[in-house]
């Protein structure tokens, strides 16, 4: 399978996403072919507005109920509200899938 070249963020997480600040997302099985070391385009969901490119860094398997205050600092969201949206997302979902990446530097892009 291709590695995709895009991914897509609720609009209210993309100025997290720009800034650095969020530096993993948690997806389920169906988002866990990002290829580490692959650069991506970042869009947001809503209205697929181009925000940034990022690094993918690693793709690992993560249980929901594994998910705790560390996972929640690199979302930069609190850990209950972080807990309530992937459930929201992801309803009854128990694998899922941490893809952590870094914020290409438009400066040497």
């Amino acid at each position: 399978m291709t590695a995709p070249t895009k991914i897509t963020f609720f609009e209210f997480l993309t100025p997290l996403v720009a800034s650095g600040l969020k530096t993993i997302t948690i997806r389920d099985a169906s988002e866990n072919h990002y290829r580490p070391g692959s650069q991506v385009e970042v869009f947001t969901l809503e209205n697929h507005i181009k925000v940034c490119d990022i690094i993918i860094l690693a793709v690992e398997p993560l249980a929901f109920d594994d998910i705790n205050e560390f996972h929640a600092t690199q979302e930069s969201l609190p850990l209950v509200e972080l807990k309530q949206l992937i459930q929201t997302v992801y309803p009854n979902q128990q694998a899922l899938f941490m893809i952590s990446f870094k914020l290409v530097d438009a400066s040497y892009s």
